[in-house]
């Protein structure tokens, strides 16, 4: 479809519907099915008039980029203006919720979605080293969020990162993070986590300033 000769064929509903799904979209929004009792229906419109939608975007320097294995859309600029840099913690968060989502996807499960409680991913990032006392409700629940403004992983309201709370890693990380850099990924927590330990073995290795002092006489 092209937009200049399509666009003016639709009905007004149609023009009003395709307003809304492009403005989702160029806000950030990625599109998906949802519950399949229920399906989205700007994700129905997005799907019957794809190229349609992907013709208007060009126009501004963007593509529709939409995965119906993986049943997700998003609007993508074609000069990389989406890339978004993450703190070290972040990309630590965020390596480790690609980790659970592969593990989970081997399982083969008939799960309709990825989840993991709080409790269980402070566990998975104490095991890569990062220390526990620098791992509170607070700092974490400001990692996810930044996160899940990024469309990668989902809380519910009043979200406090307490234990028992669920965090739900949406597919979008498995375009973030593809299946074949899986390897690179394990080797970037493996390196992150031999660089904790020497860096605590030489905080244990440095003397306080009293012993200093005590040996300086």
């Amino acid at each position: 479809m092209d937009f200049i000769e399509d666009y003016p064929k639709l009905e007004a509903a149609q023009r009003d519907h395709f307003q809304h799904v492009v403005t989702r979209l160029l806000s950030g929004a990625v599109l998906s099915p949802g519950s399949p009792l229920k399906v989205d229906p700007d994700w129905r419109f997005a799907e019957r008039y794809r190229d349609l939608i992907d013709s208007y975007l060009r126009v501004g320097g963007w593509r529709f980029d939409i995965d119906l294995g993986l049943r997700m859309a998003r609007a993508v600029h074609e000069a990389g203006i989406q890339r978004v840099r993450f703190t070290k913690l972040e990309s630590l968060v965020l390596c480790s919720l690609r980790l659970y989502y592969h593990e989970q996807m081997r399982l083969a499960s008939d799960q309709e979605r990825c989840e993991l409680s709080v409790g269980d991913l402070r566990e998975r990032l104490i095991q890569a080293g990062k220390p526990a006392a620098q791992l509170s409700p607070r700092v974490v629940a400001l990692a996810l969020r930044r996160l899940s403004r990024h469309s990668l992983v989902r809380m519910e309201r009043g979200f406090e990162a307490q234990d028992h709370e669920i965090v739900i890693v949406e597919a979008l990380v498995e375009k973030v993070l593809p299946a074949d850099k899986i390897s690179d990924i394990e080797q970037k927590m493996r390196t992150y986590t031999a660089a904790q330990a020497k860096q605590e073995a030489q905080g244990a290795s440095s003397p306080s300033p009293g012993e200093e002092e005590e040996s300086g006489e």
